[in-house]
């Protein structure tokens, strides 16, 4: 299973980032699970709200268009029962015509229809009124829109109005009359949806006339239009038997079609409010009194516009929470990494010979304390190392004491007074010098047990060292020295120049019949003083060379010399001294002498204070 995961690209690119990365992908890899599951319940949750309060819009809308119309055809169905009812219209209806052929107002003296003039004045949507009466009178006719009438009842007795309401035994029928329509309407203004009923007799067996209420379509138009949202929705009104009413929007009349044919809307209506057909959402409502059904189509494109627009809020949150989130992500990461890129450049430094080094503590938690743990084993570390340093070079400080030590000072001191002033009895002052330079040269090297002299001193040494080299070589040996007077005060370990002297004129000029030269020269560089000691001897090889400064091996030097092995010692000294702080590098080939180059730093103030 680990081999599996580690061999995932997604494991291979998390282990290339830094750690404040790994951090911040760590927090987005909890965040986005998070915020994906959080969008796909929002959209679920968005988009089945947006469903729910649109289905209750819409089942309004459409209830809304069916009481209105309702509202129109409950007038309608008034004013019919007013008519079905009232027995001064039915003595009228069921008298002989005779009676009233000499009387042009008979419908107005005979029955109370002037009263219903009034409240039909009131109806301002029905348009128009007309009784044709089965007994051979006149018509009663109203109009609003100066439509005219059909008068001759057997015209009207062959359409198929007539028939309609016949086969309907006294209920009401409702019809479309277009306005080219001829049949109840010899001059049509509108078009108009006519309610027609046969009145009948209180024993419902004789035919005593029939009733024709007409309202303008535009009323019904005016209602649905008022509810439309959308130019790409549409409104259809259908009367009980089938036949369209009203037609408002965009209708797709295919759709329109299986909806009427088939029992599909009213199944899925009832278990979910609306009809999801052919991309539409369908909702219906049906009149029970009189069989009017209003369709609503509206297109599932408006839906999942309206369900977008509705996403988009909850989109736009979780995305700024997930952008809000890298910068305090990042803040968080930065906060943890830090410590850690402060830990990681301290042990740096340290790996490189810095043992100074502390980390700053920020927190309390884990990190402040691996800070802490840190600086402490800095400070022990730096602490030991301190200790072995003193204690290295009290140890070479022990080893020049024991070279030191071979001479017994006081013995010297009296045995080379007794020879000068003899040498000066016998007037030899040549003699008396060589023994006065010997004299100085070991009162210089016990420097009264300091192991930081000045410059001076160590020139002084040096320049004793070759007056006695001299003595030994004659003419076989010429030095010159040249150093800067304004270094002459700065602080020097003993013994640090004088073992290449020696090594120059022992190694190098010893065994040359000749004889040879050396130089030795100082000068100031900025904070650092650089030593040079040239000769023109025999040379070394670079494995001599190497063997010199790095091997312990003391077997190839004679112990009776003031030098001998002190190269190694003192290359070991200044490492342990300076550091890195200084160079040492040695120049030479067979037959082609030796230039030893060494640079240190200043440390006069230091070697006072101390």
């Amino acid at each position: 299973m680990k081999d599996r995961v580690k061999n995932t690209v997604l494991y291979k690119i998390y282990t290339k980032l830094s750690v404040r990365n790994k951090m911040i992908f760590a927090v987005y890899m909890v965040l986005i699970p998070i915020i994906v599951l959080s969008s796909v319940f929002t959209t679920l949750k968005s988009y089945q709200d947006t469903i729910e309060n649109m289905t209750g819009i819409y089942q309004r809308f459409t209830w809304n268009i069916s009481n209105d119309i309702s509202y129109i055809q409950q007038d309608v169905m008034d004013i019919s029962n007013y008519f079905a009812v009232n027995a001064d219209v039915h003595n009228l209806l069921m008298s002989s015509s005779a009676f009233y052929t000499d009387d042009k107002l008979f419908w107005d003296s005979n029955t109370p229809l002037s009263m219903l003039k009034d409240i039909l004045a009131i109806k301002s949507h029905i348009k128009t009124l007309i009784l044709y009466p089965e007994n051979g009178l006149p018509p009663f006719y109203l109009s609003r829109d100066a439509s005219v009438q059909e008068k001759d009842i057997a015209v009207v007795a062959e359409s198929e109005y007539y028939q309609k309401a016949l086969e309907a035994n006294g209920d009401i029928v409702y019809a479309r009359v277009n306005r080219s329509d001829r049949v109840l309407y010899l001059d049509n203004k509108s078009d108009k949806i006519v309610a027609c009923r046969i009145l009948y007799d209180l024993a419902k067996k004789r035919r005593i006339g029939f009733l024709v209420l007409a309202c303008d379509v535009a009323n019904y138009e005016k209602v649905c239009l008022g509810m439309l949202q959308n130019e790409n929705e549409g409104i259809v009104v259908v009367g009980d038997t089938g036949e369209e009413f009203i037609r408002v929007g965009m209708v797709n009349d295919e759709l329109l079609l299986n909806l009427m044919e088939q029992k599909e809307l009213q199944k899925q209506e009832t278990e979910q409010g609306y009809l999801k057909k052919d991309g539409y959402y369908v909702f219906h409502t049906e009149d029970e009194k009189t069989g009017i059904r209003v369709y609503y189509m509206s297109p599932q494109s408006n839906w999942n516009r309206q369900i977008l627009q509705n996403l988009i809020l909850p989109i736009l949150l979780l995305g700024a929470l997930l952008i809000c989130s890298l910068p305090i992500s990042r803040l968080a990461a930065y906060s943890m990494a830090r410590p850690m890129e402060n830990l990681s450049r301290a042990m740096e430094k340290f790996k490189n010979g810095d043992f100074d080094q502390q980390v700053p503590i920020e927190t309390n938690d884990e990190l402040g304390q691996l800070a802490n743990t840190f600086n402490q084993m800095m400070r022990d570390t730096k602490r030991l190392i301190d200790k072995n340093y003193v204690m290295a070079l009290r140890e070479k400080e022990s080893e020049l004491e024991a070279l030191e030590a071979q001479i017994n000072p006081h013995f010297l001191y009296n045995v080379l007074d007794s020879l000068y002033w003899q040498a000066m009895e016998d007037d030899n002052e040549k003699i008396a010098e060589d023994i006065l330079a010997l004299s100085k040269l070991f009162r210089l090297l016990l420097s009264k047990g300091q192991s930081q002299i000045p410059v001076q001193r160590e020139i002084e040494l040096i320049a004793n060292y070759l007056q006695i080299q001299k003595m030994r070589f004659m003419k076989r040996l010429n030095y010159e020295i040249d150093v800067e007077p304004e270094i002459m005060e700065e602080r020097i370990s003993k013994l640090t120049i004088q073992p290449f002297v020696e090594n120059a004129v022992v190694h190098g000029l010893e065994n040359m019949e000749k004889g040879g030269f050396v130089r030795i020269t100082g000068r100031s560089e900025e904070e650092y003083m650089r030593f040079i000691v040239e000769d023109d001897g025999s040379g070394m090889s670079q494995e001599e060379i190497d063997r010199v400064l790095y091997s312990q091996d003391t077997k190839n030097y004679a112990s009776s010399r003031i030098g001998g092995y002190a190269i190694y010692n003192i290359h070991q000294r200044m490492i342990l001294q300076y550091g890195e702080n200084f160079s040492l590098n040695i120049k030479s080939g067979i037959n082609r002498g030796t230039c030893v180059d060494i640079c240190i730093p200043k440390m006069a103030e230091k070697s006072r204070e101390e």
